[in-house]
Protein backbone atom coordinates (compact mmCIF):
# COMPACT_ATOMS: atom_id res chain seq x y z
CA UNK A 1 0.00 0.00 0.00
CA UNK A 2 3.28 1.96 0.52
CA UNK A 3 4.40 1.90 -2.75
CA UNK A 4 0.17 3.37 -3.96
CA UNK A 5 0.95 6.38 -2.09
CA UNK A 6 3.95 6.89 -3.07
CA UNK A 7 3.27 6.44 -6.86
CA UNK A 8 -0.05 8.80 -6.40
CA UNK A 9 1.78 11.69 -4.82
CA UNK A 10 5.07 11.12 -7.38
CA UNK A 11 2.29 11.33 -10.07
CA UNK A 12 0.17 14.56 -8.45
CA UNK A 13 3.73 15.96 -8.60
CA UNK A 14 4.77 15.89 -11.54
CA UNK A 15 0.92 16.64 -12.99
CA UNK A 16 1.63 20.51 -11.05
CA UNK A 17 5.11 20.39 -12.07
CA UNK A 18 3.68 20.34 -15.47
CA UNK A 19 0.64 22.97 -14.73
CA UNK A 20 3.38 25.15 -13.69
CA UNK A 21 5.19 25.19 -16.82
CA UNK A 22 3.59 27.83 -19.05
CA UNK A 23 3.63 25.60 -22.70
CA UNK A 24 1.27 23.04 -20.93
CA UNK A 25 -0.78 25.16 -19.14
CA UNK A 26 -3.56 25.70 -21.66
CA UNK A 27 -3.82 22.42 -22.44
CA UNK A 28 -4.48 21.22 -18.75
CA UNK A 29 -6.29 23.99 -17.51
CA UNK A 30 -7.74 26.20 -20.13
CA UNK A 31 -5.91 29.14 -19.38
CA UNK A 32 -2.60 30.65 -18.68
CA UNK A 33 -1.66 30.81 -14.76
CA UNK A 34 -0.34 33.92 -13.23
CA UNK A 35 3.15 33.79 -11.94
CA UNK A 36 1.77 33.14 -8.76
CA UNK A 37 -0.05 30.64 -9.33
CA UNK A 38 2.56 28.92 -11.87
CA UNK A 39 5.14 29.54 -7.98
CA UNK A 40 2.35 27.53 -6.04
CA UNK A 41 2.31 24.97 -8.41
CA UNK A 42 5.79 24.19 -8.85
CA UNK A 43 5.72 24.34 -5.13
CA UNK A 44 3.87 22.13 -4.53
CA UNK A 45 5.21 19.85 -6.90
CA UNK A 46 8.99 19.95 -5.04
CA UNK A 47 6.89 19.20 -1.87
CA UNK A 48 4.84 16.37 -3.20
CA UNK A 49 7.98 14.98 -4.22
CA UNK A 50 9.51 15.24 -0.96
CA UNK A 51 6.45 13.58 0.70
CA UNK A 52 6.70 10.49 -1.69
CA UNK A 53 10.52 10.35 -0.40
CA UNK A 54 9.62 10.53 2.75
CA UNK A 55 6.66 8.00 2.79
CA UNK A 56 9.30 5.69 1.42
CA UNK A 57 12.16 6.37 3.68
CA UNK A 58 9.84 6.07 6.45
CA UNK A 59 8.69 2.40 5.03
CA UNK A 60 12.07 0.95 3.51
CA UNK A 61 14.42 2.58 5.45
CA UNK A 62 16.54 5.54 3.96
CA UNK A 63 18.90 3.49 1.36
CA UNK A 64 15.87 1.35 -0.05
CA UNK A 65 13.52 3.71 0.45
CA UNK A 66 15.62 6.28 -1.96
CA UNK A 67 15.91 3.72 -4.53
CA UNK A 68 12.54 2.68 -4.64
CA UNK A 69 11.72 6.31 -4.77
CA UNK A 70 13.25 6.66 -7.93
CA UNK A 71 11.68 4.34 -9.43
CA UNK A 72 7.99 5.08 -8.71
CA UNK A 73 9.15 9.04 -9.62
CA UNK A 74 9.81 7.50 -12.83
CA UNK A 75 6.54 5.79 -13.32
CA UNK A 76 4.93 8.61 -11.89
CA UNK A 77 6.75 10.96 -14.50
CA UNK A 78 5.74 8.50 -17.33
CA UNK A 79 1.97 8.64 -16.90
CA UNK A 80 1.81 12.34 -16.13
CA UNK A 81 3.16 12.20 -19.67
CA UNK A 82 0.58 9.42 -20.89
CA UNK A 83 -2.20 11.72 -19.02
CA UNK A 84 -0.82 14.78 -20.50
CA UNK A 85 -0.73 13.49 -23.99
CA UNK A 86 -3.59 11.84 -23.83
CA UNK A 87 -5.51 14.54 -22.49
CA UNK A 88 -4.11 17.06 -25.48
CA UNK A 89 -5.03 14.24 -28.28
CA UNK A 90 -8.88 13.79 -26.76
CA UNK A 91 -9.10 17.42 -26.61
CA UNK A 92 -7.94 17.32 -30.37
CA UNK A 93 -10.57 14.91 -31.42
CA UNK A 94 -7.97 12.42 -32.38
CA UNK A 95 -8.46 10.29 -28.36
CA UNK A 96 -11.81 8.22 -29.98
CA UNK A 97 -10.71 5.53 -32.16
Amino acid sequence: MIHVLALALSFAAFLSLAVAMKRHQRDLTGRTLTDEQARAARTSGWLLLAGALGVNIAALGSAMGTIVWFGEASVGAGLTVTAINWAVNRKAGRGAR
